[in-house]
């Protein structure tokens, strides 16, 4: 039996996020309430024990020697009736259940907000963004331009694609940036005044791009500059920056923030573009019809030359050759 416990302030201020994000993460929920993880721990199962929180495991298949099984990633905690009805909330209880179709969504979401103080939930989203109940935002980043993340799991919703499509096409909130984070690339939310960033990517470049927007293109100008001493950058318009080189003229950009101008950009590249990528793999939507263009990967810290040839779209290592 449960020695029963008084609310403190800290317990009140975490169970009100749990609510705001309808569950989150149990490593997340220590990383940003506590200072120390096994206390972090206990109190949740304190919580847990009088009837404050319950749980829910998120599974995620793994592969290991060309066998399939299913990991244990983490445990989503969410609050109760009891919670809701002591911390005066009117809100149906059904509705702070995460849904155990899109765990998947939760858990990743609670990563963020780890690395995103400033992040706010869909249901704090709808209220200050008067938006429509049913649509399928994840989150958002409150600011002068919002930054709203649709989180596309392994589950999606029938008219969820039409619906972030729709919403993004709108433009309701002028300034607005769009983030679409998915295992795989959404034609149908291929979208100029989007941005696509592969889910393995998430909880690594989206907070650098919060911070600053900027973030990618300074970190590649600087790594340009260590390439070729006395580059001369001319002039910006996002998402390509003009730059002149021993008389040659170079067009530098970075896909790292998903730009999908950029991808429309590399279907027929100016001459001397170069790139700065995830990797050799991570081109998604990028379908070059002519030409071809350099790109710098992040993960091999190497130059590499792209080119289409049948339809097909190749990289080989390259040395620069403006002399």
């Amino acid at each position: 039996m449960s020695s029963g416990i008084r609310l403190q302030d800290r317990d009140i201020e975490l169970l009100k996020k749990i609510i705001d994000f309808n569950g989150l993460p149990g490593p997340q929920i220590v990383e940003i309430f506590f200072n120390e993880s096994v206390y972090g721990y206990k109190r949740l199962k304190q919580l847990q024990d009088n009837g404050y929180l319950k749980q829910v495991y998120y599974y995620a298949q793994n592969k290991k020697n060309n066998r399939l099984f299913a990991q244990r990633i983490s445990a989503i905690y969410y609050a109760t009736s009891k919670t809701l009805r002591e911390l005066g909330y009117t809100i149906d209880p059904r509705y702070v259940v995460p849904k155990e179709d899109r765990l998947d969504v939760a858990n990743l979401v609670g990563n963020l907000l780890a690395r995103i103080p400033s992040l706010i939930s869909k249901r704090q989203a709808i209220e200050k963004y008067s938006l429509k109940n049913f649509m399928p935002v994840s989150c958002v980043v409150p600011n002068d331009n919002p930054i709203f993340i649709y989180v596309l799991g392994n589950k999606i919703g029938r008219y969820d694609l039409g619906r972030i499509a729709g919403f993004i096409k709108s433009e309701v909130i002028p300034g607005a940036k769009h983030f679409i984070i998915s295992r795989k690339f959404r034609e149908k939310l291929f979208l100029q005044n989007a941005y696509f960033i592969p889910w393995s990517f998430a909880t690594e470049y989206l907070p650098n791009i919060v911070n600053d927007h900027n973030f990618y293109i300074k970190e590649f100008l600087s790594i340009t500059k260590k390439q070729f001493p006395g580059i001369k950058f001319l002039s910006y318009q996002e998402p390509l920056f003009k730059a002149e080189y021993n008389g040659e003229i170079l067009h530098i950009g970075e896909l790292i923030s998903g730009n999908n101008q950029l991808r429309l950009i590399l279907e027929e590249p100016p001459e001397n573009t170069y790139i700065y990528a995830p990797s050799r793999k991570h081109f998604y939507g990028v379908r070059l019809k002519q030409g071809s263009f350099l790109f710098y990967s992040k993960k091999d810290k190497q130059i590499f030359k792209m080119y289409s040839k049948n339809n097909r779209m190749y990289s080989i290592p390259h040395v620069f050759d403006i002399n």
